[in-house]
């Protein structure tokens, strides 16, 4: 098994640690009345700092990751990822996501010449043009909002490979479902903008054919557990939703992409992904979650 950290390692839970006389520290365990006397006790030390240093505490749940650890695959590649930027906005105050050297360097060892690709969210132009060039796809399709036709016409001339664009809101886009499903997904600082995770994600899956990949980019919230910040944004009024890294696997798995990688050294200590998610089971027609998820009431017997 290769070491933690190398491309493609999957993650495992740290073994227990021992003490200096090689014994497990987990193994000595106090009664459940005393470590509840002790639990109490750093709670309140918790809180106490906390509002001294006028800081907000609360005690994560971890309950969701036996359904993580059964169902889905996560793994980390520590590959070299050639974007160190502290941030994806650049001077002109354009907001660039994975620069193209960082995208060639995820992709290097697939072959993924000659494909049919989404790409959602074009705008600039920036990845359209790389994906044109380098990957020779054999449709290029694009997802985007109408308001932004104005930045399309300044690179779309430059295309060489067969595209369409299906314009509109994607949780609707029936156009990206008239054709073969995609092989490949570009899906690059867009799911942030938005607070309608879930019905996104279930489009591309429906977007997708089996075994097809999904390139994610996006913005995740820091803490450790499964949590969703959802924020009313100051100025536009615009709804979004920022999920924890544990969040947004679960997001992904329950829509059909349970096979996920992350690229760790893309942009260390930001607040962003990247991470590459395999389709691994197609969606229910009624519905945007996979069968797995169990529903919320029995169906009723005919």
């Amino acid at each position: 098994m290769p070491p933690s950290g190398c491309a493609g390692s999957p993650v495992h839970p740290s073994a227990p640690p021992t003490g200096d006389a090689g014994i497990r520290v987990d193994a000595v365990r106090l009664p459940a009345p005393a470590r509840a006397v002790v639990w109490r006790a750093g709670r309140r030390a918790v809180d106490w700092s906390a509002g001294k240093l006028k800081l907000a505490s609360y005690v994560p749940f971890y309950d969701y990751r036996e359904q993580l650890d059964l169902h889905t695959t996560f793994r980390e590649d520590g590959r070299r990822v050639r974007d160190k930027r502290p941030s994806t906005v650049d001077a002109a105050d354009v907001d660039l996501t994975l620069t193209v050297e960082g995208l060639e360097d995820v992709l290097l060892g697939r072959d993924w010449t000659g494909k049919r690709v989404l790409e959602v969210g074009p705008k600039y132009g920036l990845h359209a043009l790389w994906i044109d060039e380098q990957l020779q796809p054999s449709e290029l399709v694009f997802s985007d909002f109408a308001a932004d036709r104005h930045l399309h016409e300044r690179w779309e001339g430059k295309l060489r490979a067969p595209h369409r664009w299906v314009y509109g809101d994607l949780r609707v886009a029936r156009g990206l479902l008239e054709h073969e499903p995609f092989d490949v997904v570009f899906f690059l600082g867009v799911l942030y903008h938005s607070a309608f995770h879930l019905p996104l994600l279930a489009m591309l899956n429906r977007a997708t054919r089996l075994d097809g990949d999904l390139l994610l980019e996006t913005t995740i919230d820091p803490r450790p557990d499964a949590a969703l910040r959802l924020r009313w944004q100051r100025g536009t009024g615009k709804a979004k939703a920022v999920p924890t890294l544990d969040a947004l696997r679960i997001e992904l798995a329950w829509t059909g992409w349970r096979d996920v990688t992350r690229f760790t050294d893309y942009r260390p200590g930001s607040s962003e992904v990247v991470l590459l998610c395999r389709k691994t089971d197609e969606l229910p027609e009624d519905g945007d979650l996979i069968d797995l998820v169990a529903p919320q009431r029995p169906p009723a017997e005919a």
